[in-house]
């Protein structure tokens, strides 16, 4: 997804190369734009139509395009978020899709170790932990996740956007448990607010310490235990064990006190 509405973006699942995703950007009003996309990223990573086992649109496809889609990769899944409107509803349709993207602006946490940290170039992004993390920002949906780069930023200032994406959602988190000094919380795409001050507040609150041990086993999970704490052991046998692969986030112990986090220690490379 785009965070301008006017952008779609069209993902292609292969089934060679696990978890592989090409993901191609067209112009939202074009009749063949998953085509067009397809022409894009099909070619420059050199991909075969018959490994494509999944094929998501944030726009509905086309009549022209479903006809490709039918022709070109038979028996995919075929998937999208957005209805596409009659010719004469696109203000209403752009408008109220803009708002949905903007509601699912999230911060995402980066290590500078990934194997995908090239791809920070082009992203705007904050450094954290003496720059061995860095927040970015994503368009995150249960399904899908897309970055927010330069270009798509344009004139739109980070800093306020970033602000303004984090503002409340360290409230809005709920506890999954607490059992013996261990704190636990899941989320999609969670493990970013981690790395905010209010985090560290509510749980120096919860907790009644000021030297936590945060561990981020997955992009989606966050625990926490006291600085010292027996948990805080059994966090980092959690994070050093985990099997989630790296892609922006590489599992990895943080010590969180105030506004300072510091890397620990992370998982060796999947």
């Amino acid at each position: 997804m785009d965070i301008d509405p006017r952008t779609n973006v069209v993902v292609f699942q292969l089934r060679r190369g696990r978890g592989r995703q090409l993901v191609g950007r067209v112009p939202t009003l074009a009749e063949d734009g998953v085509r067009l996309a397809w022409e894009n990223v099909g070619l420059e990573h050199k991909a075969q139509a018959r490994h494509v086992v999944a094929l998501h649109s944030e726009w509905e496809p086309t009549p022209a395009d479903a006809a490709f889609i039918a022709a070109t990769f038979p028996g995919a899944t075929v998937t999208h978020h957005f209805l596409r409107p009659d010719a004469d509803g696109w203000d209403g349709a752009l408008a109220a899709a803009g708002i949905v993207l903007r509601a699912e602006l999230r911060p995402v946490l980066w290590s500078a170790s990934s194997p995908l940290a090239g791809q920070l170039v082009d992203l705007p992004h904050w450094p954290v932990a003496a720059g061995r993390l860095h927040l970015a920002l994503a368009v995150v949906t249960p399904s899908s996740m897309y970055h927010v780069t330069h270009e798509q930023l344009g004139d739109q200032s980070f800093d306020a956007l970033m602000a303004a994406t984090c503002l409340g959602l360290t409230s809005e988190l709920s506890v999954d448990s607490q059992e013996d000094g261990l704190w636990t919380v899941h989320g999609r795409a969670l493990a970013a607010v981690a790395c905010l001050p209010d985090f560290y507040r509510r749980f120096a609150e919860l907790t009644g310490a000021k030297h936590l041990v945060v561990g981020l086993p997955s992009a989606d999970d966050i625990h926490v235990a006291v600085a010292g704490s027996p948990a805080a052991a059994v966090i980092e046998q959690t994070v050093l064990g985990s099997e989630s692969p790296d892609r922006e986030l590489v599992p990895c112990v943080l010590a969180v006190e105030g506004d300072r986090v510091e890397v620990l220690g992370e998982r060796e490379r999947a």
